[in-house]
């Protein structure tokens, strides 16, 4: 009986082992990862490893997972699409790298800027600004300009603000050509005040990357009391000059009109006929009065006989005497 009980003893015992999975290499690998500490790492199999190599690769994933979210929204604000008239001036940590180009252009992102500029003729309008001419005459005078950048890099790199830079200049080189100037040049000569004041520009603006095309000035308002005396200058101008026309015709005319005179004097019924196209000329303007001038034969003939007569009575007197 004693050895018929340790034999069940020891068949329960494999049973529980079985049951209880203590022999299955599985069962003791689940008890190893449950019995794990964070500190130490796992026990298993009496063996421990560290858990250095987890930490890193899990921070790797979670740097890695960061960046490739961000690069496709930098990607989208660091790309860009220049134009056939623009220029972009790249910098990288502030330095200056390179001009762009038009077309499609990217720079990295974080390190690189770049500032776009535009190649296009700019309009600039002056306004109007109170200014003396050289005999100290008043007036007011605005113009318009017209420049461009030709060179993207010299424009960003040297000045700031070229536009309300050029404006200044040019109201300045404005007021310094028109006070050596006189009234009569800038009313009658202004294409080569223009001229000169779009060299005086374009020679200060170069430096600065820009290109001055064209200065226009598009009025020139005088004071009133100026404008009458000049309207007053230019009407005795007027009087004179058709004067002297009407002088020169009759100088230009007078052989003719003698050789007119000389041809009809030679027949006396030449002159009758003139005298009567001259009525029929008049009277084809329908006039009131028509003033008929007397021929001067009819005067000769009365001369002749008045002559004839007092000729008789000197030769009757003479004859009483003797």
């Amino acid at each position: 009986m004693p050895g018929n009980n340790r034999n069940s003893d020891a068949d329960v015992k494999v049973e529980m082992r079985r049951l209880t999975g203590r022999d299955d290499p599985n069962m003791e690998a689940i008890r190893a990862l449950a019995n794990a500490e964070p500190g130490r790492g796992l026990v298993y199999g009496g063996g421990c490893c560290t858990s250095c190599y987890g930490t890193f690769i899990a921070m790797f994933l979670w740097f890695f997972s960061i960046l490739v979210s961000l690069i496709p929204i930098t990607w989208i604000f660091q790309s860009k699409t220049l134009r056939n008239y623009e220029r972009a001036v790249v910098f990288r940590f502030g330095k200056f790298l390179c001009v762009k180009e038009e077309g499609l252009g990217y720079i990295w992102p974080f390190i690189d800027e770049w500032q776009v500029v535009d190649l296009r003729i700019q309009t600039m309008n002056l306004q109007r600004q109170e200014m003396l001419t050289k005999e100290s005459v008043t007036v007011y005078v605005n113009a318009v300009v017209l420049y461009h950048i030709n060179m993207a890099k010299a424009n960003v790199l040297t000045i700031n603000g070229a536009r309300a830079a050029t404006s200044q200049l040019a109201s300045t080189a404005i007021r310094a050509v028109i006070g050596c100037s006189e009234l009569d040049d800038l009313l009658s000569k202004r294409d080569t005040l223009n001229g000169k004041l779009q060299r005086i520009l374009d020679a200060e603006t170069d430096s600065w990357g820009l290109k001055v095309t064209r200065v226009e000035i598009k009025d020139v308002q005088l004071p009133q009391s100026m404008q009458r005396s000049m309207g007053a200058q230019a009407e005795s101008e007027r009087d004179r000059r058709a004067k002297v026309i009407a002088a020169e015709g009759e100088v230009q005319a007078a052989p003719l009109l003698l050789k007119a005179a000389q041809t009809l004097s030679q027949n006396v019924a030449s002159l009758q006929l003139r005298f009567l196209d001259t009525l029929r000329e008049i009277s084809a303007e329908k006039n009131s009065t028509v003033i008929f001038p007397l021929p001067l034969e009819f005067l000769k003939a009365f001369q002749s006989c008045g002559s004839a007569e007092s000729k008789e009575r000197m030769l009757l007197l003479e004859r009483k005497k003797d």
